[in-house]
C-alpha cells in the first residue's frame, strides 16, 4: 500500500490536536481532509494554514447541496484555495453538477470535484426507509451515472460500491471512506459508520484513495498503524 493514497480526516479535532497530530516525527502522510466542521469554525485560512506549515494536499469535504446557481457561486468563493479535491452530493442532480463542473474548471482549476453517493453512515435498511430503496445496486448505478454524464472527476462512496463504480465507470475516481484496520472491525469499534472494510480489501476492490479519520487520528499506535499501511 502506498501513503500517497491515504487521506487523513481530521474531523471532531481542535485547532492544537491538529497541531499536535500533524507534528508527530512519524506522520509522513501527504494528504488531509477537512471536513464542514472544522471549516465553518475556522475558515480559508485554516486550508492556507495546513497547506503552508505542514506542506499537506487537502481534500475540502463540503459536500455542497442546493440549486444549480447556489453551489457554482459557493465554488466561486473558494477560489485561489490550494484544495485538491472538493465534494458535492450526486442527488443535486445533473444540472447542479454541471454548473459545479464549469465554476470549478475556472475558479479551482487544479482541484478535481468529487460527487458523494450515500453517506456511509446510512444502512440498507435506512436506504429504503428514507428513498424507498430496494435495490442499492441500481441506485448507486444511477447516481454513478449521472456523476459520469456531468464530467465531474469521481466519486465518493463506501468501499462496498467501489467494485460496481469500477465495472460500470472505470474512469471515475474511487475515494473511499468507511475505512478501518481490521482489528476495529473485528472488535466492532466502527462508530457511526456502517458499511466498513479493512485498507487492504478497499484497494482490492478498486478504491484509488482511502479516508480515514479516527482510526489514525485517536490512536495510542500511531507508529504501528502507518508501518502496516506501508506494507
Amino acid at each position: 500500500m502506498s501513503l500517497d493514497r491515504i487521506i487523513v480526516a481530521l474531523d471532531q479535532m481542535s485547532i492544537e490536536e491538529i497541531d499536535v497530530f500533524l507534528k508527530q516525527k512519524d506522520n509522513t502522510l501527504p494528504f488531509v481532509k477537512i471536513g464542514l466542521e472544522l471549516f465553518v469554525k475556522h475558515g480559508p485560512e485554516l486550508v492556507h494554514r495546513i497547506h503552508n506549515d505542514y506542506k499537506k494536499k487537502i481534500f475540502l469535504d463540503l459536500k455542497l447541496h442546493d440549486i444549480p446557481v447556489t453551489v457554482a457561486k459557493a465554488i466561486s468563493s473558494l477560489k485561489g484555495l490550494p484544495i485538491d479535491f472538493l465534494t458535492v452530493h450526486l442527488s443535486g442532480g445533473e444540472a447542479m453538477l454541471k454548473a459545479a463542473v464549469a465554476e470549478a474548471r475556472v475558479s479551482i482549476p487544479d482541484c478535481k470535484l468529487l460527487g458523494v453517493s450515500f453517506l456511509t453512515s446510512l444502512e440498507t435498511t435506512d436506504l429504503e426507509d428514507l428513498f424507498g430503496i430496494e435495490d442499492t445496486d441500481e441506485a448507486f448505478l444511477r447516481l454513478f451515472k449521472v456523476a459520469s454524464i456531468s464530467g465531474i472527476d469521481g466519486v465518493v462512496s463506501s468501499p462496498l460500491e467501489v467494485s460496481l463504480l469500477k465495472k460500470h465507470f472505470p474512469n471515475l475516481l474511487s475515494v473511499t471512506p468507511g475505512i478501518r484496520f481490521r482489528d476495529e472491525i473485528d472488535s466492532n469499534v466502527v462508530q457511526d459508520q456502517k458499511r466498513v472494510m479493512d485498507p487492504e480489501q478497499a484497494f482490492d476492490e478498486g478504491s484509488d484513495y482511502l479516508v480515514m479519520g479516527r482510526s489514525l487520528t485517536k490512536t495510542d499506535r500511531f507508529s504501528e498503524r502507518i508501518k502496516s499501511l506501508q506494507e
